[in-house]
């Protein structure tokens, strides 16, 4: 749906009429459903004999009409951010001829994408008060992202992992991870910010493929708890037995604590992930139509913000090379035409900071702190 209203939102423009009114009617289809999901709640009710007795009474569920309400806000928001974008000083060029694939351009920067229409400014570039319009909205749209991927996760954690799959995941963690990860995750000296640092996070599939390792680390840990909590103490079995065990298990979830914070560094820093492993199949093999209809609609609003995010980065960075003709475009760590750009990692040389989306747009509008930056040592923003 969301490819078929927004398409690739080529153009930073309002909606016209017919995609609005489409968009809603689509929409309305998706959410029917919920009207009808009520759960059971006991509710006591007094008889004609002055008895009382307790009777199951419907109520809306709570999961889904907590998120929906919410959902439909951010859909709103980002349709008046669109709608805003009227009387802008910036237009739109094509870029090349989409018919025989040509990739000139005639501008300051090329792109691998020749089908997407290039953004152009004046020649003394935005005026301060478009580009602090601009930095507005983006900043807006940051956290309408924010608030749906929130959503959207918490919704997959709600979803149960298949049973039909769970022989496919790994047993243990030291499998999922490897002897190296394993090891460092498990010494509890080695900090999480220095294990973050020194994985290989090169392209899109190495980020994805560590954080599938991660994820089935914690699947196999928590298996291990629920079968160690679930499991009597029979008479027989000696003290040092028990206490080896219980010390076992809290190393378990010690570990499992340590892993929660590198996925989120992760998660932070690379924002516009691939769904992992354990989420495709939550998704693929999910029964609960509430659940389907959260995910997929945070799912499509997390899309569509980012791809109006992406766009206003491009204008701002246009902006930015215009005022700025004799800056290098590798100092500004900033290639919006890149596919591993738009999955949260920049390809800057060793030694520099990765930057996510909101703060490349930070930095081409000269808000950003300064980095304290010390020989041989690397710090995060987050």
């Amino acid at each position: 749906m969301e490819a078929i209203i927004f398409g690739e939102l080529w153009k930073l423009e309002p909606l016209c009429e017919e995609k609005k009114i489409r968009w809603r009617k689509e929409m309305d289809w998706l959410l029917s459903p919920t009207t009808y999901m009520v759960e059971l709640v006991p509710k006591k009710q007094n008889g004609a004999d002055g008895c009382t007795f307790e009777i199951m009474t419907p109520k809306p569920r709570s999961d889904v009409h907590v998120n929906l309400p919410a959902l439909q806000k951010l859909d709103s928001m980002l349709i008046e951010v669109l709608d805003s974008m009227v009387d802008t000083e910036y237009w739109y060029v094509e870029s090349g001829s989409r018919a025989d694939g040509r990739s000139k351009r005639n501008g300051p920067r090329q792109t691998k994408k020749w089908w997407f229409p290039s953004p152009r400014v004046p020649d003394l570039g935005l005026s301060q008060f478009q580009r602090k319009r601009l930095v507005f909205q983006a900043k807006l749209v940051h956290q309408i992202l924010k608030a749906a991927k929130s959503i959207n996760e918490q919704v997959l954690l709600q979803i149960p992992i298949p049973a039909a799959v769970m022989d496919a995941l790994p047993k243990s963690g030291r499998a999922s991870l490897g002897e190296d990860l394993y090891h460092a995750i498990t010494t509890e000296y080695i900090p999480i910010e220095e294990i973050f640092l020194s994985l290989s996070l090169k392209t899109e599939h190495s980020v994805l493929e560590t954080m599938n390792q991660l994820e089935g680390a914690v699947f196999a840990w928590n298996q291990r708890i629920l079968e160690g909590k679930n499991k009597k103490s029979p008479g027989r079995h000696s003290w040092n037995f028990m206490k080896d065990s219980s010390t076992e298990l809290d190393k378990m979830s010690m570990s499992i604590e340590r892993v929660d914070t590198l996925m989120q560094l992760l998660k932070s820093r690379f924002p516009n992930l691939p769904p992992t492993f354990i989420d495709v199949l939550k998704v693929q093999y999910n029964v609960d139509v509430g659940h389907a209809i959260v995910e997929a609609y945070s799912r499509v609003l997390v899309g569509v913000a980012f791809s109006v995010l992406s766009r206003i980065a491009e204008i701002l960075l246009e902006d930015d090379v215009i005022k700025k003709p004799n800056t290098p475009m590798a100092t500004l760590k900033f290639d919006l035409s890149s596919d591993v750009y738009l999955a949260g990692i920049t390809e800057t040389p060793p030694g520099h900071i990765r930057r996510s989306l909101m703060d490349q747009i930070s930095l081409v509008d000269g808000r950003l702190d300064a980095v304290v930056e010390k020989k041989g040592v690397k710090q995060l923003r987050w």
